[in-house]
């Protein structure tokens, strides 16, 4: 069970240290509408990850087809996941977060979600690098169900925390 917290915690900071879209949405909108808009944007991210984690994990599994390649899966999904790493490691931007404008048009928390939601649903990335992540998971023989739910639950309050600790720094 701690190897999954564990596990949770150390992916979920390894995306915080991702720089994307989503990263320089939230710190925009943090500055100019403050630190309750970027945290609600970021419960549409969050959701959004779950969102594709559901999607690669769960209908693959039930598949079935996972049980029989595990091996095979889980060598793709690390690999797939070194790829990942490796692009956004050596990729420059090249948005400056001068270029991202957000009109503030938003009459409703429901509208920032799901502005959050689509902006990461829309970076092909976050399917490709949960693919690789279930296809990890999937492989650990250790992990049972309860394993798995932990794990990916973590990771999504990590990657919520981390967000809202940008978001609070960038508003100060």
């Amino acid at each position: 069970m701690l190897e999954a917290v564990l596990s949770g915690i150390s992916l979920g900071l390894v995306l915080a240290l991702l720089v994307g879209p989503v990263f320089f949405m939230l710190i925009d909108t943090s500055i100019k509408k403050g630190f309750v808009k970027a945290v609600i944007l970021a419960v549409g991210v969050v959701l959004s990850d779950a969102f594709f984690i559901g999607l690669t994990y769960f209908s693959a599994t039930a598949l079935g087809f996972m049980k029989s390649y595990q091996m095979e899966i889980g060598i793709a999904g690390g690999i797939l996941l070194v790829i990942f790493g490796l692009v956004n490691i050596f990729k420059k931007p090249h948005l400056q977060s001068a270029d991202i404008v957000l009109t503030d048009n938003s009459k409703s928390p429901l509208v920032d979600v799901v502005k959050g939601f689509m902006m990461n649903a829309l970076n092909p990335f976050v399917l490709i690098f949960w693919i690789g992540v279930s296809g990890v998971v999937s492989a650990n023989e250790n992990y049972s169900d309860m394993h798995v739910v932990i794990f990916y639950l973590v990771v999504l309050l990590t990657v919520l925390f981390t967000d809202g600790l940008k978001s609070g720094l960038a508003s100060r």
